[in-house]
This record gives structure tokens, sequence and C-alpha cells, in this order.
């Protein structure tokens, strides 16, 4: 199991634990729904109560990660760039498993293409920036500081993947 002990709807986390599972050896786009609900021992209208498409359990999996990283930082009191950082990779490291199945089967865009919406998500829920703050504003700040914040994250990102890489981390 990917996710053990975290405080989350039990079916979704069958739906999501037997697609991981799967992946360690099938090929994603072989991977079917009847085989993801058959491996979890499910119907398959329990899977579509949850999700509607395999890349939508995919997309509740980057979710999920984010924020198992976001409780992380809280739980750390995480504040400043170092702190978050270290917070960052504890985070890898527990769940260092899904990363380097995500990378093997080549299903990181997942997460790289949505990266600015889930740090933003986490950096609401850990209170790094206020969760009322109107949409506008966001953009704002965003557009203001976008260089900075792409730079930051595409860096983040980039060490992430050649540290996941390395033996022993």
């Amino acid at each position: 199991m990917y996710f053990e002990g975290i405080e989350e709807n039990q079916t979704r986390l069958w739906i999501i634990n037997s697609l991981l599972e799967l992946l360690e050896r099938k090929e994603y786009h072989d991977i079917t729904i009847n085989m993801i609900v058959d491996h979890a021992s499910l119907g398959r209208r329990t899977f579509y109560r949850y999700f509607k498409t395999k890349d939508d359990a995919m997309k509740y999996i980057t979710e999920l990660l984010m924020d198992q990283f976001a409780n992380i930082v809280i739980r750390n009191n995480s504040h400043g760039t170092e702190e978050v950082a270290i917070a960052y990779f504890q985070f890898w490291e527990q769940y260092i498993d899904i990363l380097l199945l995500l990378k093997k089967a080549h299903l990181l865009y997942f997460i790289e293409d949505n990266l600015t919406e889930l740090i933003i998500q986490v950096a609401k829920k850990v209170k790094h920036i206020p969760t009322n703050l109107p949409l506008e504003k966001l953009g704002e700040l965003y557009e203001k500081h976008h260089y900075e914040f792409s730079i930051k994250l595409a860096g983040f990102w980039k060490a992430t993947i050649i540290w996941c890489e390395e033996n022993p981390r």
C-alpha cells in the first residue's frame, strides 16, 4: 500500500493504491478501469462514484501527495525557505516509492503540469498565503513575482528529480 495511515476515504485509497500497484508491472496506457477495480476488489460503478477517468484518479494522487506535504510543513511549523525545503524533502523521502514509480512510468507530468496550482494549494493550507485572498489579488501577486516563483519552483522540482535518483539520497 502506497498511502497508509492517512485520514481519507478508504474506498478512494483502495482505488488509487490499486492503480499504483498496477503501475509497478504495467504501462499506464495498458491499465483499464476494470483492472483497477478488479485489483481493488471493487465494482466498476464504485470507481465512477469517485472518479470520472483514470486520469482523474492520477490527479487525485497528486493532490493527495501535496496535501501530505502541507501536513509535514504544518507539523514542522516550517516558515522560511530553508525550513520548507527541509519539510519538502522529508515529505518526498516518505513518498519516494510513489515518486520513483511515477518517474519510471513517465507520469511526472501529472505533477509538473499542475505544479504551480498544487503549490498554491499547499501555501494556502499552511497559511503562507491567506485562504481568503481574492483570486484577483492572488493573480496580482503572481503576476508581480511569477518569474521568481517559477525559477524557484522549477529549481526545486529539478533538484527533486536529481535527488530521487541518488542512492543513498
